[in-house]
């Protein structure tokens, strides 16, 4: 029998990773009582709420099973030994049979990517619809374990292997050869995508704390991510790999419209006219825009790079969609729309206006006063009539779509080369290599 295990918050701040748990399950399917039918799914939600530890992301295991409640159970007590619920997890599990079967949880998703969703509510609908579940702590991860296990190839996706450190190598520098990330990078583009900033020559395909994650390469297709993987030269041990399908560099998040008044936390797109915009403190850029009859507060931060340099061009009158989270209101702001892309509808003209020149001597006349005319400061000549000359100047921005530089990424952000390339409905069946682990059985099974 096939079911879908969702799994998430098992992770901290200080560490672990929800992935490298759903890595451990799936590599005991070649001894276990289950097998892994699909790719597991890397779920990212939304990336503004305050309480998630880092990415924000639960996983689904696809797991085909003749002992559904055993399979349910031995998953659960795998994370129940290997959460970090003394630096503050709240796991959830749950197992469900068929999404469709039980229709709100695609609205749990859905309002998962997008705003804040009440984790009571969430639990009482599972529990009314006889959906098998298990929690630590308060449970807030049956939020995203709900809504992991309604994400499919039907949605616009993507696919990551993620590598995994040994746990001796925990915490320490992630070490590889970075001329191996740029010639992967320039020999598997545009199928993959965020793996090197050449302007800040850095690789983006690896993290910086101490989880277990080695590195992980985003593309396309299963075949490209594990082809671009054995391209690259590492200097170390691995525990093993997987390969997920993901909402990652989708803008899964950014489809709805945000609400107004502004909801914090929530995440979305608002068009309308710039009112005025301005440079503040640490090179951000502040923006006024008029939506919807309503005044909206938005902020381009300074380390979003190429989309604070494009909206530093932005004047009053322009029409923009701009897409981004709702921050909650502070001290020195009130709700803000921190900006993570910005499309550019239409321009409006930049003028400038000066006075006349002399007739006498060429010089740029000074005004004298509403309706009193110009005099030349250097022949005293005077005009009694005459007006400010209009000039038109030229734009340095155009229409379309400005995106903040790579490193700025968030995981969910779609990346310049994905547009045109959408995915939605393509199956890739299970390919050799998808799943690597590197551990001997019995030491696997010391490990859980």
């Amino acid at each position: 029998m096939k079911c879908l295990v969702g799994i998430d918050d098992t992770d901290s701040s200080k560490g672990f990773c929800t992935t490298y748990l759903a890595f451990k399950v799936a590599s005991q399917s070649s001894h276990a009582n289950f097998r892994v039918f699909g790719y597991p799914r890397l779920v990212r939600l939304n990336p503004n709420i305050p309480f998630k530890t880092r990415g924000n992301a639960a996983v689904c295991l696809p797991l085909e099973t003749e002992e559904v409640k055993e399979t349910f159970e031995s998953v659960c007590s795998i994370v129940e030994r290997l959460s970090d619920v003394g630096n503050g997890a709240n796991s959830g599990v749950v197992l469900l049979h068929d999404p469709r079967t039980v229709p709100f949880l695609r609205s749990v998703y859905l309002a998962a990517l997008h705003g804040v969703v009440n984790k009571e509510r969430v639990a009482n609908q599972l529990r009314e619809n006889g959906v098998p579940t298990f929690q630590l702590g308060n449970g807030m991860g049956l939020v995203g374990a709900a809504a992991s296990v309604t994400f499919d190839e039907s949605y616009d996706h993507t696919y990551e292997l993620i590598a995994y450190r040994r746990r001796d190598f925990w915490g320490t520098p992630r070490r590889f050869d970075l001329t191996s990330v740029q010639a992967m990078d320039q020999r598997t583009s545009p199928d993959t995508f965020n793996n090197y900033d050449y302007h800040k020559e850095r690789p983006l395909i690896a993290p910086h704390g101490p989880d277990p994650v080695f590195l992980g390469v985003r593309g396309s297709t299963p075949g490209t991510v594990l082809k671009a993987f054995q391209m690259l030269r590492y200097e170390e041990d691995l525990e093993g790999h997987m390969i997920y399908l993901t909402n990652q560099g989708t803008d899964a998040h950014l489809e709805h419209e945000l609400e107004l008044p502004l909801k914090a936390y929530s995440s979305g797109w608002l068009e309308g006219e710039i009112v005025s915009a301005r440079p503040g403190p640490g090179g951000h850029q502040y923006i006024h825009l008029s939506s919807r009859g309503a005044r909206v507060d938005c902020a381009v931060y300074e380390p979003t790079g190429d989309l604070n340099r494009s909206a530093r061009l932005l004047i009053s009158g322009d029409r923009v969609r701009i897409m981004g989270g709702v921050r909650r209101p502070s001290a020195r702001h009130g709700k803000l729309v921190n900006a993570e892309s910005i499309e550019v509808l239409s321009l409006a003209r930049q003028r400038t206006m000066s006075n006349p020149l002399c007739q006498n001597c060429g010089l740029r006349l000074k005004s004298e006063g509403r309706a009193k005319g110009f005099e030349c400061q250097r022949c005293g000549w005077r005009a009694r009539e005459g007006t400010k000359r209009i000039r038109r100047i030229p734009r340095r921005l155009r229409a379309g779509l400005y995106l903040s530089s790579p490193r700025a990424h968030r995981h969910l952000t779609k990346p310049l080369i994905r547009y045109g390339r959408e995915a939605a409905d393509e199956v890739y069946p299970l390919i050799d290599g998808w799943l690597r682990s590197f551990i001997p059985v019995p030491e696997l099974a010391r490990s859980l």
